[in-house]
């Protein structure tokens, strides 16, 4: 008897738990993503600066800012980019997930229904 009521319940906290791994999956590959994108602009910055250091005249320095500019707009685009991407296709996942929760909530429910 206390088995049957240990796997009913593992059975019902199922859904939860496999949320809660996706939530947990999603929160590391952003972690990862940003530690990855700090570390990229981070080093940028520091190469700017080296860059900059070593102009001469104001057109070289207008020109290694502009692409310094450019460059960092890139990787931002791409970080957002991938993080909308990540993001999305958990939503869409928990979504999958949820509505198969529902459907087999529904059928059993309907189950009960016309067993009584």
């Amino acid at each position: 008897m206390l088995d049957q009521v240990n796997e009913q319940l593992k059975e019902s906290m199922k859904p939860v738990t496999e949320l809660a791994t996706l939530n947990m999956s999603i929160l590391q590959a952003l972690a990862e993503k940003q530690n990855a994108l700090f570390s990229t602009l981070l080093s940028g910055g520091v190469s700017f600066a080296e860059t900059v250091s070593k102009q001469k005249d104001v057109t070289s320095l207008a020109e290694a800012q502009k692409a310094y500019l450019e460059g960092l707009q890139a990787t931002v685009t791409e970080s957002a980019k991938e993080t909308y991407t990540l993001v999305s296709g958990a939503q869409t996942k928990a979504g999958e997930m949820i509505k198969g929760l529902s459907e087999d909530m529904t059928a059993k429910m309907s189950a009960a229904a016309k067993a009584k």
